[in-house]
């Protein structure tokens, strides 16, 4: 065979070669990618969430703007409310509530209050937490706000101003099928709960509570939160169970600092409450092991890290440091942690005062020219309203560097 021949017979052997290989990767979906999480596991139920609950990034989802029946995730708004005034001196855990007869006589779960008695308003929460009490939630409900009514309108108030567009609470403990609320509405009201009040998780992490009612015998009852027996890392936080509604859940779990929550709204419908509860916590380990086999929480910054200033105008001084609460960092699919980016945004329409708290910017994260996670950054310090002076200054220099196009 002459040698033109042979490479003629060499190159038709090879373009054979990549014309197969291309035909293979066509019909099996295309190249591999070394990086690519696998598709997420099927979840037999009405609607579910799993994020990362720092960034709230969404990993898989369905349904997620779809209103609920929250059954007792209701509680969680209850003991938002409980933390926030407990936070402002309001009230204290070592309170005598007293026990009313419509709190004695609430049906459902219950922590086994008796009409007439007082009670700690610690062992209340713990009687939420765990017990999943819906007396307890009538009678922190009547010592803070006098009666249900003007309780649950503070609920609604409370979800308003955190822009939950599909929460309606009619009742502080989740009896009623018509309180409603989306798994993303949720995702956010944790998120808020668990940044403004990481206090109350001991609570919620206890695994059995034991109550004493006044002359009679100890009442000890367990958590039915079954994953804080079955899965490392798992902290809390809240179930829920209706006919109607089905098998809820709310879990969050750290490892590693990665944390996650998985929310589950309408599973097991129809089941008895073992099959029902059973099948529920082996949904959300699906969720949870899903999270921590293909993603990874990269950190940048510790938690309460000065990340910047965020300038304040009209104030008695002219900064205010910009700390993150629970650190910088997003997750990513596990080979992808060191492409990942940020970038750090101050707001420029802060005028004073400003509060300890207050949002003064952001730090969005990106990874392969897609973001994948956002954080609020919150003032250190106070900035005090300065004197008239000082405002009228701040007016005019705002003003010019508007005009140059400086801010």
């Amino acid at each position: 065979m002459s040698g033109r021949k042979r490479f003629k017979s060499i190159f038709a052997g090879i373009l054979a070669v990549i014309f197969l290989t291309f035909d293979t990767i066509s019909r099996f979906g295309g190249l591999p990618s070394a990086h690519a999480a696998p598709p997420p596991p099927e979840i037999a139920a009405d609607s579910y969430i799993l994020a990362d609950l720092k960034t709230q990034k969404i990993l898989f989802s369905k349904d997620p703007d779809v209103p609920h029946i929250p059954a007792s995730l209701t509680k969680i708004m209850t003991l938002f409310i409980t933390f926030d005034d407990l936070a402002a001196g309001k009230i204290s855990l070592d309170d005598e509530v007293p026990v009313s007869e419509e709190a004695w006589k609430t049906g459902g779960s219950k922590m086994f209050l008796l009409v007439g008695t007082k009670v700690k308003l610690s062992d209340l929460v713990k009687g939420i937490t765990v017990a999943s009490g819906n007396d307890a939630c009538v009678a922190l409900a009547e010592y803070i706000s006098g009666n249900v009514t003007s309780f649950v309108d503070r609920m609604n108030q409370k979800a308003r101003s955190l822009g939950l567009s599909t929460a309606r609470f009619v009742d502080p403990h989740g009896l009623s099928d018509e309180n409603q609320i989306s798994a993303k509405d949720l995702l956010t009201l944790v998120s808020a709960y668990v940044t403004s009040h990481p206090e109350a998780l001991q609570f919620h992490s206890l695994k059995e509570f034991t109550y004493t009612p006044p002359g009679e015998k100890p009442i000890t009852q367990f958590n039915r939160n079954r994953l804080l027996w079955t899965y490392p890392g798992v902290y809390g936080l809240k179930t829920g169970y209706t006919s109607r509604a089905g098998f809820n859940m709310v879990a969050l779990c750290d490892r590693s600092g990665f944390s996650t929550i998985a929310i589950i709204l309408g599973s097991a419908k129809g089941k008895s409450i073992d099959e029902g509860e059973r099948e529920r916590s082996e949904l959300v380990t699906s969720m949870l092991d899903y999270a921590y086999r293909n993603f990874t929480y990269v950190q940048v910054a510790e938690p309460n890290s000065v990340v910047g200033k965020a300038r304040v105008w009209k104030g008695k001084g002219k900064w205010t440091e910009a700390v993150a609460p629970l650190g910088l960092g997003a997750t990513v699919e596990k080979g992808k942690e060191d492409k990942l980016t940020y970038t750090i945004h101050m707001r420029k329409d802060l005028d004073a005062p400003v509060a300890r708290g207050t949002k003064v910017g952001e730090a969005i994260f990106i990874c392969e020219g897609q973001e994948v996670g956002r954080m609020d950054l919150l003032a250190k310090n106070e900035v005090p309203k300065g004197n008239i002076f000082r405002q009228v200054w701040d007016v005019i220099a705002r003003a010019f560097l508007r005009a140059f196009g400086r801010i």
